[in-house]
């Protein structure tokens, strides 16, 4: 790679997502669903992992956590080939936090209730600011 900017872009696809908006909101919204994404990735790991005793149960939480990052990486990264549109995107991610809140409830852990408070907030937000536009 060279520093004089002249390594080759993937002419494809933007290296950054559209969708993100600038200004204090934007930047809200994006902190907010990386952290959702993060924390839907240990809430699927924590989930699975007690579904088996022992080291099964920890292949079983990877198993379910890897399911989580394939179907991201698949249908709702911003550089995915068969990324689902605009309107739908938004809810299929909530399903994905809510889904993972409510395992975590169901196993007693109250930071289920905050994955989906915050997924339903960031949702919200990720509306409202591409209403705004």
């Amino acid at each position: 790679m060279t520093s004089d900017g002249t390594r080759r872009r993937d002419a494809r696809r933007p290296g950054f997502d559209p969708e993100m908006r600038a200004g204090a909101w934007g930047m809200l919204h994006a902190v907010l669903a990386f952290a959702l994404e993060v924390g839907a990735l240990g809430a699927f790991w924590y989930a699975g992992s007690r579904l088996a005793p022992g080291a099964g149960g920890l292949v079983v939480g990877f198993l379910a956590a890897a399911v989580f990052v394939a179907l991201w990486a698949m249908f709702l990264a911003p550089r995915a080939r068969r990324r689902i549109p605009w309107p739908w995107r938004p809810v299929v991610a909530l399903a994905l936090f809510v889904l993972a809140g409510a395992w975590l409830l169901a196993l007693g852990q109250w930071a289920g209730a905050a994955l989906i408070v915050v997924g339903l907030a960031d949702t919200a937000l990720g509306y409202w600011l591409r209403r705004r536009d």
